[in-house]
């Protein structure tokens, strides 16, 4: 198969799903252009007359799920802007929880989610603001996406959790790795010249929320640990959310972070020899040992 039929390929894999999945979803489907986006929120009806009005619905201690954050989702005016959003009430005896909010950047779009914290009297007690997600880069099948983790002691003062964007949110961009960065970086070639393609913030997106109990205990209402889970370091805070994806510290994580026997089978299924033996090849070097054996196995299966 043409190396530019396998791009295609790997492209394709790396956005269907920030959980590996081999098919292409209706909730990660690309998004309309933003312009549709801003205009359908402008036109959409305030659901709510406060926050304790919201429709929120029970979560769950330990769950991933992908938020519908599209014109089918309730749209509020928040303090700082209108936006669609989706509301949870939290697990009143869970005891701490970690959680996860990752947003996928499709077709140079992103949803630049702020997460609001309320009290069991529906009060605003604390804010992630979307500058503390910080971009992450393609790894293994996972896309390039924005994300931020924090942990949070369900209680009186933490009762209920919304994800939305504001106003000043979807003025801002964030700059990621290109489609033909991801291929040439895989099979060790030099990177196509050109700087990196801008994902204007959006009205709508893609968004993935996971929760788990969380064993550190600390009493703390919210912790936030931004950069403790995340896969690329912490940047510098910028006025407008754009961020770089040239770090080379970023590009060896990445190198660790890929599933090299998942992207080896695509590329057996994609024709690419040569590939699948240079992926193996790469996973040795990274302390992936029996790869090398583990491909014998798989062409001896497959031949004739």
């Amino acid at each position: 198969m043409p190396l530019r039929h396998f791009a295609v390929l790997l492209s394709g894999l790396a956005l269907t799903s920030l959980a590996g999945c081999a098919s292409l979803s209706p909730q990660n489907a690309a998004p309309a252009p933003a312009e549709h986006g801003q205009q359908a929120l402008a036109q959409a009806e305030d659901c709510c007359a406060s926050l304790a009005a919201l429709p929120f619905q029970a979560l769950d201690a330990d769950q991933t799920q992908r938020l519908k954050l599209d014109t089918s989702a309730p749209a509020h005016r928040f303090e700082d802007g209108k936006s669609f959003f989706q509301a949870f009430a939290l697990p009143r005896d869970a005891g701490p929880l970690s959680f996860e909010l990752t947003s996928t950047i499709v077709d140079g779009q992103v949803f630049a989610p702020t997460v609001l914290v309320l009290d069991e009297a529906f009060q605003p007690s604390q804010r992630i603001a979307s500058d503390k997600f910080r971009y992450r880069g393609p790894s293994g099948f996972a896309p390039a996406r924005l994300a931020a983790a924090f942990d949070l002691t369900p209680g009186p003062e933490a009762a209920y959790l919304v994800v939305y964007s504001n106003d000043a949110a979807r003025q801002g961009s964030t700059r990621y790795e290109s489609a033909e960065k991801v291929y040439a970086r895989v099979r060790g070639l030099a990177p196509p010249p050109g700087p990196d393609p801008v994902a204007e913030h959006t009205a709508t997106g893609n968004v993935t929320l996971a929760s788990e109990p969380h064993d550190g205990g600390g009493g703390g209402l919210l912790t936030p640990i931004l950069g403790d889970r995340a896969t690329t370091p912490t940047p510098e805070p910028r006025t407008r959310a754009t961020t770089d994806a040239s770090s080379t510290a970023v590009e060896r994580t990445r190198d660790r972070d890929f599933d090299y026997r998942r992207m080896i089978d695509a590329a057996l299924k994609a024709g690419d020899i040569e590939l699948a033996m240079q992926l193996a090849e790469r996973a040795e070097r990274e302390g992936q040992h029996g790869t090398r054996a583990w491909l014998a196995e798989r062409l001896r299966a497959v031949s004739p």
